[in-house]
């Protein structure tokens, strides 16, 4: 059974939980669902298919890194407007996108573009090159090493 399937299912579960109890509020939803999605996480490592309890801890875990980035991008554009002075040092990165899907590509360029200070301006004709316009690339390997760090996590725990 795929993701989405095993998805209906949990949310089915969760309705069915609310029925059982005869309650019919938010918190009894959410705790239908989460009780499903233990029982299913559980019931797919048994079958020994995909594992549905996995993946959600994948999407949550590069969620919070995102925020993380986000947070920390944001200071640092904020700190640049209420601050004096120049400390910027901006620069155009081609970072290389070869072996990746356009869906995956397309992500990846959407959240280099949703974190401040970065914005994903092209990709090349022949989809092997994303140009990345970024305000703080002081040093250019270390901008394509938090790049790669990006689309790792994100090929891992979104597309893995």
């Amino acid at each position: 059974m795929n993701a989405l399937s095993l998805l209906a299912i949990n949310v089915l579960l969760s309705i069915m939980w609310m029925l059982l109890w005869g309650t019919f509020d938010i918190y009894f939803l959410v705790a239908g669902f989460v009780l499903g999605y233990l029982l299913l996480g559980l019931i797919s490592r048994m079958m020994g298919g995909q594992d549905y309890g996995t993946k959600g801890w994948k999407l949550l875990s590069f969620t919070v890194y995102f925020i993380r980035i986000l947070v920390k991008a944001s200071l640092q554009v904020a700190w640049e407007i209420i601050t004096p002075g120049y400390s910027m040092q901006p620069r155009f990165i081609r970072y290389s996108v070869a072996g990746m899907t356009p869906l995956q590509v397309t992500s990846l360029a959407n959240a280099i573009t949703l974190t401040p200070g970065t914005l994903a301006v092209d990709v090349s004709d022949d989809d092997q090159t994303l140009y990345v316009h970024c305000m703080y690339a002081r040093n250019r390997q270390d901008a394509i090493r938090e790049l790669d760090k990006l689309r790792d996590r994100m090929m891992n725990e979104v597309f893995g």
